[in-house]
Parts: structure tokens; C-alpha cells; sequence
């Protein structure tokens, strides 16, 4: 797609090369999620069928899987508190938020959930 120009090119060339790469990239990733966007879904977690769970180094990640997935509908980010990785778990279906419930690891960590819910950029 780009020129590679030689390690011997002057820094000028190969910065460009990689400016340009990088505008490609911030002009087509909006497009990629469509017309939808993630919205957090505070003091609530969410029942749904769940078809993947991914372990994950952090939620934004999880929220992208979510809008790269038309079936998805709603995300569950399970972390041990003072983590950043976790679980992901994308949801399809009909969605039931409920109150959440205090969830531990089996040597008493603290587990915090996060929802998110998927829909249109237009609301």
C-alpha cells in the first residue's frame, strides 16, 4: 500500500509514511462500528444470552468486540478490583438489568461487573 523507503532514508520520509498510515486509520475506524455506539449502564447487570467470553487487558477492548458483532446487544466486564484485564462477555438477545450482587473469587476478591448496552449513534 505505502512505499517502504530505505533505512537509510532520511526520518522526514518515514515519518510521513507513518502519519499517513495512522489519518488512514483514525478516517475508517469511526465507520468500522457503523451506527452504533457502547453506552455504560451504571448500578445494574445484565442478564442475556451469552455466546463468547473472551478474557481481555481492558474494557474499551470489550466494548469494540461488541460493535464488530451485529448479534451482540450488551456487554458484561467482570475484573478483580485493582485490575485492569478481565472478562468479557458479549450478550445477544433480549436484555433483563437487574440489581447487581456482590460476586467473589474463591480466596474472597472482590469481583466489579460493568454493563454496557449497545445502541444507535442516533439516540
Amino acid at each position: 500500500m505505502f512505499r517502504k523507503y530505505p533505512p537509510g532514508a532520511p526520518a522526514a520520509f518515514r515519518g510521513v509514511q507513518l502519519a499517513c498510515q495512522l489519518c488512514i486509520v483514525l478516517l475508517i475506524a469511526p465507520a468500522i462500528a457503523g451506527d452504533a455506539k457502547m453506552v455504560a449502564v451504571p448500578g445494574k447487570d445484565v442478564k442475556g444470552e451469552v455466546f463468547k467470553r473472551l478474557g481481555l487487558p481492558n474494557q474499551a477492548y470489550c466494548w469494540e468486540q461488541c460493535l464488530d458483532e451485529p448479534r451482540c446487544t450488551a456487554t458484561r466486564w467482570a475484573v478483580i478490583a485493582g485490575s485492569v484485564e478481565g472478562q468479557c462477555q458479549l450478550i445477544s438477545g433480549p436484555l433483563t438489568f437487574v440489581e447487581p450482587h456482590e460476586i467473589k473469587t474463591e480466596d474472597g476478591q472482590q469481583i466489579r461487573v460493568t454493563v454496557g448496552r449497545r445502541e444507535s449513534r442516533d439516540k
